[in-house]
């Protein structure tokens, strides 16, 4: 199944966040930072039904083929919120909130954090994943042809580990594994002509794992940083024929001008290999994956003391042997943020 849209390249595509966890406040009490705005798009996915709760379509409710999909235009709204509590004598922080990259994936995924800061090993950060509202819904039965498809809720719980500078040194080690679960998993009903062991093989629930490793390069005293990285993925899902497996490049391009603005830069690629064939197709999923982001953040626009106004642009492809699985996304977003 095609997690997302937008991140249909990858979860590094997602990361216009920040390239490491950020400094940990020297005094100990409350901190953190909202971010308020909009975005508006344009998607195309044959698996995406809605945003419930915000009423936001995400795709067609009836197909006629199984070619690949038509697009979709969304306009949505973009809040993230974060909020936490550091024991500066403890070198200890914990937090909750949402994450830039989650809303882009189209993944309202809470957070509770857990983070302490070693002298010599690094920085680590320990986190559960929840999905939020609003929840992201998909087809019960992506494959039902020339009739209206049902939708059905999607979660997501997982849990995620950040050892950033360890030992050390500019290197990150991220792990992460999240379950995905389906309210009503209904692939392939619709077919008569597939037994119930070829309706299992399209099961979409199940566990998606990934292993990254990511260097960052500090140049002109931080004014321009280059972070490189390197992740496995694995799409462990329940339905042999949608599990998948492979390796992702990506490269991370930050220009700091603190008194002006901020500018981070995101591309990525993804080549995955399917596991087992779809036994509507005939045929093994392999896909390849391709993803950019840009963000930009303008500290004091407006002579708006604390307040960063802030605009993002991300697009996606997911090229897939199978046709029906393609997917293609792009979203615009402009917001407003300020860290207390």
């Amino acid at each position: 199944m095609k997690k997302t849209v937008i991140a249909l390249a990858v979860a590094a595509v997602a990361s216009v966040p920040a390239l490491a966890l950020d400094k940990m406040p020297e005094e100990a009490g409350f901190s953190g930072y909202v971010n308020l705005g909009a975005g508006t798009g344009s998607i195309e996915s044959n698996f995406l039904a809605r945003l419930s709760g915000v009423d936001i379509d995400l795709g067609d409710d009836t197909v006629t083929d199984y070619g690949s999909p038509d697009d979709e235009d969304i306009t949505m709204p973009a809040l993230n919120l974060n909020l936490s509590y550091t024991f500066s004598s403890l070198k200890t922080q914990v937090s909750l909130g949402n994450d830039l990259a989650d809303f882009l994936q189209f993944d309202r995924s809470t957070r509770l954090a857990l983070r302490h800061d070693f002298d010599s090993l690094g920085r680590m950060q320990i986190a559960l994943l929840s999905s939020a509202f609003p929840q992201t819904e998909v087809w019960a039965d992506p494959y039902l042809l020339d009739e209206s498809r049902k939708e059905t809720e999607r979660s997501t719980t997982g849990g995620r580990l950040t050892w950033d500078k360890f030992f050390g040194s500019h290197f990150e080690y991220k792990i992460s594994s999240r379950k995905i679960e389906i309210d009503d998993e209904r692939s392939g009903e619709s077919d008569d002509s597939l037994s119930k062991a070829q309706r299992k093989l399209l099961d979409r629930e199940g566990d998606i794992n990934r292993v990254e490793l990511g260097y960052m390069f500090i140049m002109g005293e931080g004014r321009n940083i280059l972070r490189p990285s390197v992740a496995y993925i694995d799409r462990d899902l329940d339905g042999d024929a949608m599990s998948q497996d492979g390796v992702e490049v990506g490269l991370t391009w930050l220009y700091n001008n603190k008194d002006n603005f901020r500018w981070v830069n995101n591309v990525v690629y993804a080549s995955l290999e399917g596991d087992k064939k779809n036994p509507i197709f005939n045929e093994v999923n392999d896909a390849d994956q391709i993803g950019f982001a840009s963000q930009m953040f303008f500290p004091g626009l407006f002579g708006l003391e604390k307040w960063e106004p802030n605009a993002s642009f991300i697009w996606g492809d997911s090229d897939n042997d199978i046709d029906f699985n393609d997917a293609t996304g792009w979203l615009f977003s402009v917001g407003i943020g300020r860290q207390f």
